[in-house]
């Protein structure tokens, strides 16, 4: 990514799954050596059912379940494109002395912006052009620059440099431009064009924008593009690690079909909602949850094909439910009370919005491997076995 928190956020995560998986190779079986009496003298009833005959109860599901998600994917996929996205933190916080007061503020002044724009120094009919121009536009409530404030008829080297070093350095002119608009949104960052717009048609890609929405706007540029480069390479790595572990032409498709509808139904839910969601929200869970989630398909799928050398497909596909349920359904519950615990305790909106996607988005996801998938791997079978070496 070339928005430095999707390296921050990879690399610790690669961290955290390589020392995870040292941890649970090397230390566990260890320390379960060392502590295999006491296990031994505390064992006592499984607090959960074997689940070995839920295949009962998904079965009579599983038409209903295959009709439902046939006729969303398309809307999802749709939906989840056109999520809209929060890329700052603008959420105020009434109970406390900062967003009572920001409040309070607001409501007597109303929201403003401040945007500083650096310019070529110089030319000052030009700088003058551009502030002419530049109160013309809507939403602008203000400029502060040497011309505005000083005069473009009183030369800069008539006076003191206490006066001329707020607006000149040696290089450039500093022009700020105040706003009604709130930090970011579609207003916000059509007004940061606008003002681009206009300062290049005097001094061309020559000039540099600074302040919260210019920063917010920028932001939204990189992380659309990184977004689309992102998915496609985790698809893609997902993809090739299934094709390498099962040998086939087909169950790579239908599992990263299974997972990625999940991830779109999940991600279109804000759209037909009408919300916006934080950006991190969306970029943690498009690849998080296609990576902890498609273990579940694996488990599914490696347990029904090896049932299916001995017994035919329903039986086969019966005996993996009733042998996988119980792993996948602890794994989902415990990923998603994380998430929602992580969604009911944060008073950050940008981690609220990971936990509740990655709570919502891990119980879809059980829900597409349980429902979805023993489907498609029944339907589908004899194309499995024919494209599976």
């Amino acid at each position: 990514m070339d928005f430095g928190i999707g390296a921050d956020l990879g690399i610790n995560l690669a961290k955290g799954i390589i020392f995870s998986f040292i941890s649970v190779m090397v230390f566990l079986p260890a320390l379960i050596l060392c502590i295999y009496r006491m296990i031994d003298k505390t064992q006592h009833k499984a607090f959960l059912p074997s689940f070995g005959n839920v295949n009962r109860v998904l079965s009579k599901i599983a038409i209903p379940a295959v009709v439902i998600i046939s006729i969303m994917i398309i809307p999802a996929f749709l939906g989840q494109d056109r999520t809209g996205f929060l890329y700052g933190n603008e959420a105020i916080d009434p109970n406390t002395r900062y967003g009572r007061d920001t409040i309070a503020v607001e409501e007597q002044f109303g929201k403003s912006t401040v945007m500083a724009i650096l310019v070529p120094q110089g030319d000052v009919a030009k700088e003058q052009a551009l502030c002419e121009e530049l109160e013309q536009l809507d939403h602008i409530t203000g400029i502060v620059s040497y011309v505005t404030n000083v005069g473009a008829v009183i030369p800069p080297e008539y006076l003191g440099g206490d006066i001329t070093k707020q607006f000149y350095t040696e290089n450039y002119a500093r022009i700020i431009v105040y706003t009604d608009t709130p930090a970011e949104g579609d207003i916000a960052f059509k007004t940061v064009e606008s003002i681009n717009e206009k300062t290049k048609a005097h001094y061309g890609d020559g000039f540099y924008t600074l302040g919260q929405s210019a920063n917010l706007y920028d932001m939204k540029n990189i992380v659309q593009k990184d977004n689309v480069v992102v998915n496609l390479i985790a698809v893609a790595a997902i993809f090739i690690v299934l094709l390498v572990t099962f040998r086939s032409a087909i169950l790579p498709f239908m599992l990263v079909l299974t997972i990625e509808a999940g991830i779109w139904i999940n991600l279109a839910i804000p759209y037909f909602s009408g919300i916006s969601i934080n950006f991190l929200g969306y970029l943690v869970i498009s690849t998080v949850q296609l990576g902890a989630t498609v273990d579940y398909a694996i488990l599914l799928t490696t347990t029904y094909l090896r049932n299916r050398k001995q017994i035919p497909k329903r039986e086969a596909i019966s005996a993996s439910l009733g042998g996988s349920f119980k792993s996948i359904l602890v794994s989902a519950l415990t990923l998603s009370t994380a998430g929602f615990t992580l969604y009911a305790t944060s008073s950050n909106s940008a981690i609220a919005d990971i936990g509740l996607l990655l709570g919502r988005g891990t119980l879809l996801s059980l829900s597409m491997v349980v429902c979805f998938l023993p489907t498609l791997l029944v339907v589908f079978d004899k194309a499995i076995e024919k494209a599976t070496s």
